[in-house]
């Protein structure tokens, strides 16, 4: 029993040990950060580990029960700002897809509007009228100032707030009170409050639903507080309309988020919503489960402006880019234990390469070095998809 203890305290000092407060500044993250993120969410029914706020914390979530199959998040290209979430939204049970308009600034990572899609639906179902109907129009929504994912320096006891607005469209049929595609708006006031609680380690589970490694991460708390006001042709929406919808006037909602952030990674390695304010009572989780590299060999030399895409790799290549010119160049791909699975020597172009990936390859996580001279330039984490 004493020897079982002494080696749970000796992995518990080696992974304390080996943490280290992160900082996260704009350089902390890649040039480009397009792509798709593999998610997993927590069934209903799942237990919690606790999630308590920490400096040098161990949070297990790892012990969470998933759903499957995984989804996935994707970051697209877009015109005025570095990239573009697509996401699923709604309005009154309602879905729609937005793209939040999203740059990575000096000041944080800032999300500016929405860009909204235009769909359509029958309300028969629900009000019985024939031609009863919802369209969410297409739509640039603009908020009145950005809202802050991430203010840098964001570290150990930071903290920040937005406060800002926005109008969404839409038309609606109800013969019940003869509206006939009549113009509405959903007015909406928002706070945010986003609070640096604490630091340490995470682990989630991976796609095949085994532990990760512990990643260093900031746990980041924040409170959404967001009330709506409805408008129908310019003025007040009428009762009817409302209960129809299940709405009310100036309805308060309020979120509340634990969020625990990596470098490199713009999508959280978990976020977890609370039920409660107090933060007590964790209701749903969602983790994200590429790229969960052990962060001691990943950090030998993670050069921030050497970007790898795709990652994950899904075909016969992978390219890169934010190279120096100069030099005879090499690489090696490496399993997640080290072992060796291919290396070459590559030509560099204007700072550019492409690397091959041979077919028999699996799928799971990998290290490519990049080698210049002999010297390692740098190591970067990759996973290679079915």
């Amino acid at each position: 029993m004493k020897s079982l203890f002494f080696q749970a305290a000796l992995i518990f000092a080696v992974i304390t040990t080996a943490t280290a407060q992160q900082t996260l500044t704009q350089s902390s993250y890649p040039t480009s950060v397009l792509g798709t993120d593999t998610l997993k969410k927590t069934t209903i029914t799942s237990a919690f580990p606790t999630l308590s706020p920490a400096t040098v914390g161990l949070w297990d979530m790892s012990v969470v029960t998933d759903t499957v199959p995984v989804y996935y998040a994707y970051r697209v290209a877009t015109g005025a700002y570095q990239y573009a979430d697509s996401n699923m939204y709604t309005f009154a049970g309602y879905g729609y897809q937005g793209n939040a308009q999203t740059s990575i600034t000096a000041a944080g990572i800032m999300e500016y509007g929405v860009n909204i899609q235009k769909s359509g639906y029958s309300l028969t179902p629900l009000t019985l009228g024939v031609t009863d109907s919802l369209i969410i129009n297409q739509q640039n929504i603009v908020y009145t100032s950005p809202r802050k994912k991430i203010a840098f320096p964001a570290t150990y006891m930071s903290s920040w707030t937005s406060t800002y607005s926005a109008d969404f469209s839409f038309q609606v049929s109800l013969s019940l009170i003869s509206l006939d595609h009549a113009p509405g708006v959903v007015r909406s006031f928002i706070t945010q409050k986003d609070s640096v609680i604490g630091w340490g380690k995470m682990r989630v589970k991976d796609l095949s639903g085994s532990p990760s490694a512990y990643l260093n991460v900031l746990q980041v708390q924040t409170t959404i507080i967001k009330t709506d006001s409805f408008y129908i042709n310019g003025s007040l929406a009428p009762l009817p309309l409302l209960s129809i919808f299940n709405l009310a006037q100036g309805r308060t909602d309020s979120t509340f988020l634990h969020n625990y952030y990596r470098a490199q990674e713009v999508t959280p390695l978990a976020e977890v919503r609370f039920s409660n304010g107090a933060y007590t009572t964790p209701r749903k989780a969602t983790t994200h489960v590429q790229r969960l590299f052990e962060l001691g060999v990943a950090d030998i030399n993670n050069n921030a402006r050497v970007n790898i895409y795709p990652n994950p790799a899904t075909g016969d290549k992978i390219f890169v880019d934010g190279l120096s010119a100069a030099g005879q160049w090499e690489y090696s791909l490496a399993d997640i234990s080290g072992k060796a699975i291919a290396k070459s020597a590559i030509t560099v172009n204007n700072g550019a390469t492409t690397i091959p990936l041979q077919a028999n390859i699996k799928a799971g996580n990998y290290y490519l070095t990049l080698i210049r001279n002999g010297v390692v330039y740098c190591v970067k984490p990759i996973s290679i998809a079915e």
